[in-house]
This record gives structure tokens, sequence and C-alpha cells, in this order.
């Protein structure tokens, strides 16, 4: 591929990134037919506030030979609680040996957030005798045998109601538990965490295909749907009691967005103010290719919200981003004095140029390669703020070598080739220091 066409492709990726890292990309996305088009960068708890809870769990009637899996089982119950629709960028982890700290990105109402997440959400049927006006008996029908609980309208009545599915074997343990109290006369009621959701109310004709509905107990199609979400959940192994919560509100967000902005600008700024006086011409091209370095990076940013492995933003994620700036530049550095090296060694410009890049490259791949094994540990061992900042810093690293390699590189052979690239004073080298 010629430098000619290298040049046009890397001056057409600037152009795409620049307007998709553009905050207000949509108002150009829009003017160009792209209508729904609509990107942002995933923001985690301390930047858009949100709430943060800690639940210890209560093993106090459980095996310790039992405890790790009914731990795993706890996450996993809060995880599908916390985010049902497995999309939204809530993190849920264990600490310590009997603690689940959540983290919920945008909420406002954290009570309904400890109510939601810890209610321990155990549904059981039992059965009224018709001898009995007040003692119930179990039916073996729990949460555990339903497969999926929908919230829905009752076409009759207007009402909202839950409608289940049973699974398995359960269809048919159903019926006959509903079988019997039709023919006895009793009633079936639905109890979650002792509270009534559905009856006590007779059984007009046995329930044989698995199919049930819960109503009569819900105010509101959201109470059904908080309910429905809750026993696809499942039950909590075990009881948990909250023990932390806290709230960051979303203006403390907004005022670390607004002070990194600052802070990302000023470095790049500083950064560039550096590279042009040093190396002049070079350094110019150094800060053209880390402007698209930039681009590149917030367009990735912004495309991953996209999918389901979205880069979520988090304060310390921001200090990766901008740590990552002054990274970039370090590859620049290494190439730009091997090549000032070799043209005091008296070789003509494009030599010195390829030459420089050619031996700075081990260096540029072994303290990158470094860098990245340290995200990596950070991201595995680390807790989920450190993870945040592995991720963008991993991110720059590997787009920092893209720029400096590609992008520089095809920067400086093309102006090398032009007069005013070819001279001693376009590296930040006077004419004594280079041989005639």
């Amino acid at each position: 591929m010629s430098l000619r066409v290298k040049f046009w492709l890397i001056m057409l990726l600037a152009v795409v990134t620049g307007v998709l890292a553009y905050p207000r990309e949509y108002v150009v996305l829009h003017a160009l037919g792209l209508k729904k088009a609509n990107l942002h960068v995933e923001q985690g708890l301390d930047l858009q506030g949100g709430a943060y809870l800690v639940f210890q769990a209560d093993f106090s009637k459980t095996p310790a030979s039992d405890r790790d899996n009914a731990m795993s089982s706890l996450i996993s119950v809060m995880e599908k609680r916390a985010n049902p629709s497995g999309t939204s960028e809530i993190s849920v982890t264990q600490q310590g040996s009997n603690q689940v700290a959540v983290e919920l990105p945008g909420v406002t109402d954290i009570n309904d957030a400890i109510n939601r997440i810890g209610r321990t959400a155990n549904l059981t049927f039992l059965e009224l005798p018709s001898s009995s006006s007040t003692q119930y008996v179990s039916t073996g029908i729990t949460g555990k045998d339903v497969s999926q609980a929908n919230p829905d309208i009752d076409t009759q009545t207007g009402q909202p109601v839950v409608e289940l599915q049973m699974k398995g074997s359960s269809v048919n343990k159903f019926s006959q538990v509903t079988t019997q109290i039709n023919q006895e006369g009793g009633r079936l009621v639905a109890l979650l965490d002792n509270q009534v959701v559905f009856g006590p109310a007779t059984v007009s004709q046995p329930i044989t295909d698995g199919n049930a509905q819960l109503s009569g107990n819900f105010s509101n199609v959201a109470a059904a749907k908080e309910v429905a979400e809750e026993i696809n959940a499942g039950a909590l192994p075990v009881p948990v009691n909250l023990v932390q919560e806290s709230s960051v509100g979303p203006t403390l967000g907004k005022q670390s967005i607004a002070q990194s902005l600052v802070a990302g600008i000023i470095g790049l700024a500083v950064v560039a103010i550096f590279m042009i006086s040093y190396y002049r011409v070079a350094g110019l091209l150094a800060v053209f290719a880390l402007i698209i370095y930039t681009f590149i990076t917030l367009t990735i940013y912004k495309l991953s919200a996209l999918t389901p492995y979205a880069i979520v933003l988090t304060l310390a994620g921001t200090a990766g981003f901008i740590l990552s700036i002054g990274m970039a530049v370090d590859a620049n550095i290494l190439i730009f004095e091997r090549t000032k090296e070799e043209l005091r060694y008296g070789k003509a410009f494009l030599t010195a140029v390829e030459t420089g890049f050619d031996r700075a490259w081990t260096s540029i791949r072994d303290s990158n390669v470094s860098t990245l094994i340290t995200c990596v540990i950070l991201y595995l061992f680390g807790a989920s703020i450190i993870r945040g900042f592995a991720v963008t810093l991993g991110l720059g690293v590997l787009i920092s070598m893209f720029t400096s390699v590609v992008i520089s590189r095809t920067f400086l052979r093309l102006a090398v080739r032009r007069r005013w690239g070819s001279r001693p004073a376009a590296f930040g080298l006077k004419s004594s220091e280079v041989p005639k």
C-alpha cells in the first residue's frame, strides 16, 4: 500500500472517529439521516451517581461445608435481581467471606433497591383445607418449581397479575395439588416472604397445564413486575442483613467529570507544547497522531456501549485514560530519539526514520507488554474500581502502539520526503549536530 493511500485512510479514520468522539455526535449523525444513532459513554457509580450497598450473609444455620456454595448462589441471585435484563452496568461482588457489595449506577430510590435486592423472596403455595379457617398446609410447591414468571394484565378484570409457568415434573405435581384442593373444597394461597400475593381462593378446576396466575394483591403493574423478577431470580439461599449503604449524587459525578475533562485537556496541552517545542515538526506530527489516538479511544468507549461488553468509565478509569495520554507519547519519544541518533551518525533522513522505528520497536514492545501484563493482573485480581483503571489503561496502551507505529510512522515517512521535513530543525537538531 502506498504512503499516499495510507495517509488518506488515516485521515478518513480521523474524521470518522472525530465525529463519533464528539460529545454531541448525534447532531452530525442526525444530519446524515441516522435519526436513531445516539451514542454515549457508559458511566460508573462514581460519575453518574447511584447507590452502593453491602449485605452480610447470615450463615448461622448453614453448615460450614455448604457456605461457599451458598455464597456463590447468593451472588448469582442478587445479580439477577439487580440486573434482570442483563444489560445494565451493575456490579455485584463478594467482599470478604460473607459480604456482597452491590453498585447500582443511576439508582435514585435507594430504599426500593434495598428491598428488591435484599428481600428473601421465598415463594410458597399453601392449602387452606375446607375444615379449617386458619391452619395452612404446605403443598410442597415453591418458587423452585417455577420456570418463568411474567407480569401481565387480566383481560377480564383489568387488574395486574403475575403469570407463572411450572417447569418439568412440577407441572404434574401442581396438577395433583390443584386437583386435590378442587375435590376437597379447600382453598389455595401463595405467599412471598410470608406476605399473601394470591388467595386464599377456591380452585374451580384443576390446573393441568402448569400455568398459574397470581392476582388480587398488586396495586399496579410495577408491583407485579417486581414480584415476577424476584421469582425469576429465585429466593436467597441464606438471609442477609444490610450493613452499609451510601449514595453518590449526580452532582458529585458531574463535578468529577468536569474536573477530569479539565485535567485531560491540560495534560494534552502540556504534552503537545513539550513535543512541539522539543521536537519541532516531528513533535507536531506526534501531536496530530495523539489527537487521532484520543478520537479512536473515545469512539471505542462509545461503540462498546452497544455491545454486552460495554466499557464503563469510572473515576479511576478516567485516570487510566488520562495516564494513557502521557504514555501514548512515550513511543514517539523513543522513536524520535533513535532517529536523532541516526541523523547524528550522518544517515539520510528517510534511512534515519526507518532505522529509528526499527530499533525503537523492541523497547516499545517490551515496555507496553509489561504494562499490559500489569493491567491483566489488576483486572483479574483487583476490585471493581481497579478494573476500570486496568481496562482504560490497557486499551490506551494498545491504541497508542497503533498510533505511534502506524500513524506517526506514516506521517514521518511523508514529511522527510518534503524539504521542510528533511532539515535537522524538523527533529529539534541544530545543523552543527548533523554531519554534512
